[in-house]
């Protein structure tokens, strides 16, 4: 996930595009109001260009190529599989894993979303880890189940594990929580998983975002 190296044009520019904006609503603008209305717009803009640009730094990406004419093959017997054995937990994880893989984000999100379904209350990494991703490249803004109940079942598991604290991050990001978007990137830094290059450009957006923080704070006593 944290190998590529756009993923380090990206938080660049979202550090420019915080500063400059930040800039904005301290300097220029006299209403607080506006500057409270300015920052939820700027703030919005951010979370809109890192879900625009997720698929750029998922560590899913790069096995984006097409696949072989034998793993299509393979893939048609599975879902055939499926339809005579519809509760198999690993055949609707394996499939799901696949359409994520290639970049079928929807296919992907019914297969993990029915893997869920079906799990109950016997949480499986892979297969929240894989509904999350699904459900965020298809339905932002519309989690048809107990998001954060699920991002923390899943932290539970693995609270180290670099998709994780990068998707929990994010849907914090999206939501406008920037306190939870830095406890959760903070998990990133001092990563063994995560080069020191992706590192530093994390800790530089984090630095962006808890100036974001101090801006608020200065707007509300205004």
């Amino acid at each position: 996930m944290f190998s590529d190296p756009v993923f380090i044009s990206i938080t660049l520019l979202a550090s420019l595009g915080l500063l400059f904006c930040l800039s904005i609503l301290i300097n220029t603008l006299s209403s607080n109001l506006w500057k409270n209305s300015a920052y939820a717009i700027a703030f919005l803009m951010l979370s809109s260009f890192i879900y625009l640009n997720y698929e750029a730094v998922s560590n899913l990406k790069e096995s984006q190529e097409a696949a072989s004419e034998q793993v299509i093959d393979s893939v048609d017997q599975l879902e055939e599989f499926l339809i005579e054995n519809p509760n198999d937990l690993r055949v609707i994880k394996a499939l799901g894993s696949h359409y994520i893989q290639i970049g079928r984000f929807e296919l992907a999100y019914e297969k993990f979303l029915k893997g869920y379904q079906i799990h109950g209350d016997n949480s499986d990494f892979d297969m929240n880890l894989g509904l999350i991703e699904s459900t965020l490249m298809v339905r932002p803004n519309d989690f048809p189940y107990d998001i954060d109940q699920l991002i923390e079942e899943t932290l539970i598991m693995n609270p180290e594990n670099t998709q994780i604290l990068w998707l929990s991050g994010l849907i914090a990001m999206g939501r406008g929580d920037v306190q939870l978007t830095i406890k959760r990137w903070s998990g990133l830094v001092d990563n063994p998983e995560v080069s020191l290059e992706i590192q530093n450009s994390i800790s530089t957006q984090l630095d962006q975002l808890k100036k974001m923080e101090e801006g608020v704070a200065i707007l509300n006593d205004q």
